[in-house]
């Protein structure tokens, strides 16, 4: 859950409005979101991908099974 942690945290830095003061301390704060967000989106898609091939086996297996 480090990565949802770090997620809010910078969200809450965006959402405060508190002003970063450098410029380049918010392209930092930009990039790290956008990495994040980009984790975040890739293990979902590995959840999504290993929930299809178990259904895929599963499928065979009643195919397997209604033939027999």
């Amino acid at each position: 859950m480090k990565l949802e942690e770090e997620l809010e945290k910078i969200e809450n830095m965006f959402s405060e409005c508190s002003g970063f003061g450098d410029p380049d301390a918010r392209r930092n704060a930009e990039l790290r979101l956008q990495t994040i967000q980009s984790k975040l989106q890739l293990k979902t898609s590995k959840q999504l991908n290993l929930i299809t091939l178990i259904l895929a086996i599963v499928s065979f297996i009643n195919v397997l099974l209604v033939i027999f």
